[in-house]
């Protein structure tokens, strides 16, 4: 693994609408997450719920990138996603909050690629920024 990137980060659904555009650091990411053993790019599923109403070609797109791991809502993940939505976080980030935060397999979490960092302020997960590229 290339030293001082995470093993595993999570895109949003502005950096899903982003790698959609060809953004290059996104682009690399991914192709890293292809060829490098333990090296991960979890999609949260409402975050490409959200991006694929905003760009509906692009749910194909990253289906048909096998290094993508799109995260499944699943029970917990629903109760988790309905308590954040409660507590006014906007549902299109909601879900990338609860698969970024420490859990037993991902003990210090994983960070979420977005952006906008300051949206998950407060909510207990760590950030990358990524500039907006062309749209």
């Amino acid at each position: 693994m290339s030293p001082g990137l995470p093993a595993g980060v999570v895109f949003d659904h502005s950096a899903l609408l982003t790698l959609g555009v060809g953004h290059p650091v996104l682009s690399a990411l991914v192709v890293q997450a292809h060829r490098e053993s333990g090296r991960h790019v979890f999609v949260p599923a409402v975050c490409l719920a959200a991006a694929s109403s905003m760009r509906p070609a692009l749910g194909e797109h990253v289906g048909r990138l096998p290094a993508l791991e799109v995260v499944e809502l699943g029970y917990a993940g629903a109760l988790s996603v309905g308590r954040l939505v409660e507590q006014g976080v906007d549902w299109q980030l909601a879900h990338a909050v609860t698969v970024a935060r420490p859990d037993p397999e991902w003990p210090a979490g994983r960070p979420v690629v977005t952006e906008s960092p300051k949206a998950y302020a407060g909510l207990g997960v760590v950030t990358i920024h990524i500039p907006p590229y062309l749209r």
